[in-house]
């Protein structure tokens, strides 16, 4: 009876080892395939490079990788797909851990061109294009000789309060997002990145020349920063958005503080947990919103005339990007169809079931627009 349970005892322990060896040495699974691969795509799969090849089939593990010109799409059989631009290097990984970027909800946050947590200071004719707001402090310096166009200011009101707290989920809903492309390291400028989610995970993150956002065009294209420390911009870079997409999908979430150079063409939304500082003669598309800190200005602009929120008109005298939403030009002379609604802006009347708001040179509408019908005041 003893030997015959020591001989059962060893079978077992002989299946079980077997079962870990097999487990250990199982192939990797087929998770993703490429598709409208362009250019010289390199994939590097069971230890061996070779040139890819459209509708490729990908083992999880696989990485891919695209020269100067190319792009190629991983699409996952989830439905799940990532597109990469040129020279790029990305590792194919199971399907429940493809990554792709949403747009968190802003709430009343979403009216707000600036809200600072400490303060929100300011030198310098900067022009604020949206609501400013401060909470739970209520300090705000340097308005007048700044100005507010298109929406109020918030120094520690209810108000303020409202939309410094969606502002902290949004934050919270970008931390969440699963990091798709890590680029610790490497400098922003110069890149063209399609729509993801980026990371620079414990580590800060810098632009200086060109960044360029590609979106194939999708107009619904959603990029994420998630920058673990410090964001920080060189004097005269630039964030270029091309092929349909909107600056104003474009979230930069920043674990530290984010310093804009001076003379910076800047698009997106910053959420930043330390503050956001604006140096001369900048101009940023999109938010500064600080969860801890302070938002510091000088001689900047800060618009979200482009940005999809009803009634915010873009700066008088400033050129909105071709093709952007919610914005169309006015005829010169024309005249306005109906009395003012507050705020310097004229609504010009209903056209073709769209609510058509004029200023500043342009008109922003809520529906379907008709440019033929739209007038300034």
């Amino acid at each position: 009876m003893t030997n015959r349970r020591i001989a059962t005892g060893l079978m077992l322990a002989a299946a079980l080892a077997a079962g870990v060896v097999s487990a250990q040495t199982a192939a990797p699974r087929t998770v993703a395939r490429l598709t409208a691969l362009q250019g010289n795509v390199l994939v590097s799969q069971a230890d061996a490079m070779a040139a890819a090849s459209n509708e490729q089939k990908l083992l999880s593990g696989t990485r891919v990788i695209t020269t100067a010109g190319a792009r190629v799409t991983v699409a996952y059989a989830n439905g799940c797909s990532v597109e990469l631009g040129a020279n790029r290097r990305y590792t194919v990984r199971e399907q429940d851990a493809c990554a792709e970027a949403k747009a968190p909800p802003l709430g009343k946050a979403s009216s707000f061109a600036v809200i600072g947590s400490s303060k929100v200071a300011n030198t310098g004719p900067t022009v604020v294009n949206g609501d400013l707001g401060v909470s739970p402090n209520t300090g705000v310096t340097g308005f007048p000789a700044g100005r507010v166009s298109g929406g109020s200011i918030h120094p520690g009101d209810a108000v303020a309060a409202e939309a410094h707290k969606d502002a902290l989920k949004a934050y919270d809903q970008l931390v969440a997002q699963r990091c798709d492309t890590k680029l610790s390291g490497q400098d922003l400028g110069g890149q063209t990145l399609t729509p993801g989610v980026y990371c620079f995970p414990g580590a800060p993150a810098k632009l200086s020349g060109e960044l360029v956002l590609d979106a194939d065009g999708d107009s619904n294209a959603v990029w994420v920063f998630q920058v673990g420390t410090a964001l920080t911009t060189a004097d005269k870079s630039k964030v270029k958005v091309v092929n349909g997409g909107n600056r104003c999908n474009i979230f930069w979430q920043v674990g530290g503080s984010a310093a804009l150079g001076s003379e910076s063409e800047f698009a997106g939304n910053i959420l930043a947990t330390a503050g956001v500082e604006a140096a001369a003669k900048t101009n940023t598309v999109g938010r500064a919103l600080v969860r801890t800190g302070a938002v510091t200005l000088d001689t900047s602009t800060i618009d979200i005339a482009s940005c999809g929120v009803a009634g915010i008109l873009p700066i008088a005298g400033a050129t909105p990007a071709a093709g952007a939403a919610g914005v169309a030009p006015v005829a010169a002379g024309a005249v306005p169809v109906a009395a003012g609604v507050g705020g310097g802006v004229t609504a010009l009347g209903v056209f073709g079931g769209a609510v058509i708001i004029g200023g500043g040179g342009y008109a922003i509408w809520q529906g379907t627009r008709n440019d033929t019908n739209v007038s300034p005041n």
